[in-house]
């Protein structure tokens, strides 16, 4: 694993130039100008490049963003995924969130954090897109200066998207035109007005439009085979990076969070006709053995994931059980876990079968469990994008229009998953879009899609929640730095 190695050699100055960015906020968007990374000797040769690129990657990793909050911590806890023993001050931020009391401190601190880490990743990004704008590129091997702008602007879309998904208001609830987020596209101290959400989504779109062209060189596209000992392995492993098809994945996202369901049906179709050969389903082989040799995470269905070397350090007390006072302990009910998985269809159905973990009474999800002697390429995983979502989105687009069509992309995935029991192929739309859900729910506990799902459809019944869901709960409130500050 020669990328996973030189991604590992460049932690220490990567983590040098975030901490200089990351200390320089005085307000959660400006940047004192004098921290920021100025010595020209930086980028002077291409491993600066590299360095400032590893570091995004490595701080998105974080658990105030894709190491726990943006996955499996605050955003599935705002779905209700898990289910409260008793209460605690450990667990207090995740109650008061699942109850909608965003306001109170100790949530408001994990809603300011997943912004802040976030902010802090794309003022990064900036920095490095600048100098990739007056760089000698004599000083680059062969397509790595495409492919590390196209990452840059790949990964810039993809922190503004879920950020807007967070904290805006969703299209289907009128929030087209209405204040979002700010579209952070330069590094420095002027402050960044607020932009609506269609203005968000066009600067999203125009990123993600930059990033397809410039990653047409990617080595995932092309096909061509990266040997180790080509610039140490730098461009293979290309799915713990935001490659091509991530792009075009995440054009199927934000397509179908606007409501394009013709261009979020193309999108999502380039990813799933390659997905045999680049993107193929787990198998069940994979699954089963020894502990050490499991690919709980479906690896080969990446589309796009992070390298997380504290993966198990992070989800010890979350996924796992410390203690009854001071563990967080992300538990789900027998009568959840039951409705998710019905006996009925799920006894061969493997998500149900490897993915869910038992202590004593209780059911915690074990997608993401770590085994301490796991061998590497199955571990320190965390799945951002895989193969599956692509496929209900495809679904969706063609629940009208084409039923027949929709319920083959189901039945693929669930033939994939062992899931007993036939579709029929007469489903109405509605119907479609019921076993979308039942789906959803399989697959995606402890990634953190369930929520935007709910949110993008502005559901007023959501699964685990007593009596009608408060839909002005989808809207996070921005941290009151930003009121404070006006922008």
């Amino acid at each position: 694993m020669e990328t996973i190695k030189k991604y590992k050699s460049f932690i220490w100055l990567s983590a040098l130039a975030f901490t200089v960015c990351i200390s320089s906020c005085n307000k959660w968007l400006d940047v004192d100008p004098d921290s920021r990374v100025k010595d020209d000797k930086f980028f002077a040769e291409e491993a600066g490049f590299k360095n400032l690129l590893n570091g995004a990657y490595i701080t998105m990793g974080d658990t105030e963003a894709y190491g726990r909050e943006l996955s499996y911590g605050l955003v599935d806890v705002l779905a209700h995924t898990y289910t409260w023993l008793q209460n605690s001050d450990a667990r207090r931020p995740y109650i008061d969130a699942m109850d909608g009391l965003y306001a109170n401190a100790p949530t408001q601190q994990l809603i300011h954090n997943a912004w802040s880490k976030s902010y802090n990743v794309i003022a990064n990004l900036n920095i490095l897109m600048e100098r990739l704008e007056n760089a000698d590129r004599s000083i680059f091997q062969p397509k790595n200066y495409e492919i590390i702008k196209g990452e840059a602007y790949g990964l810039r879309a993809f922190l503004h998207f879920d950020l807007l998904r967070l904290f805006s208001t969703s299209y289907l609830a009128g929030g087209e035109n209405l204040p979002a987020i700010p579209y952070k596209k330069m590094y420095g101290t002027s402050l960044t007005p607020v932009s609506t959400a269609k203005e968000v989504v066009n600067e999203i779109l125009s990123d993600l439009k930059v990033a397809e062209e410039l990653l047409k060189v990617d080595p995932i596209f092309t096909g061509e085979v990266i040997a180790t000992t080509t610039d140490e392995g730098y461009l293979s492993e290309r799915k713990l990076r935001f490659n091509y098809y991530a792009v075009k994945a995440l054009q199927a996202r934000v397509y179908q969070w606007i409501g394009d369901s013709a261009n979020a049906l193309s999108a999502a179709k380039t990813v799933i006709d390659v997905s045999s050969t680049k993107f193929p389903w787990v198998l069940n082989s994979a699954l089963t053995g020894e502990e050490i040799v499991k690919d709980r995470v479906f690896t080969t269905e990446f589309v796009f994931g992070l390298y997380q070397p504290k993966m198990l350090e992070n989800q010890t007390g979350y996924l796992t059980e410390l203690s009854a006072v001071t563990g967080i302990g992300l538990v789900m009910s027998a009568a959840t876990r039951d409705q998710i998985y019905p006996v009925s269809e799920s006894a061969a159905d493997v998500r149900a079968v490897y993915l869910l973990r038992f202590e004593g009474s209780n059911t915690y999800l074990g997608r993401l469990e770590q085994h301490a002697d796991r061998v590497e390429r199955f571990s320190k995983r965390m799945p951002i994008i895989r193969i599956p979502e692509m496929y209900y989105i495809a679904a969706e687009a063609e629940a009208i229009s084409n039923p027949a069509k929709a319920v083959e992309y189901l039945a693929t995935v669930r033939s994939m998953r062992g899931v007993s029991g036939s579709l029929s192929p007469a489903l109405t739309s509605e119907q479609i879009n019921a076993e979308i859900q039942k789906e959803m729910r399989k697959e995606y506990a402890s990634e953190g899609h369930l929520f935007y799902y709910y949110k993008r459809l502005n559901k007023t019944a959501v699964p685990g929640h007593v009596g009608p869901y408060n839909t002005a709960r989808y809207k996070l409130p921005l941290p009151p730095a930003e009121i404070e500050f006006g922008i």
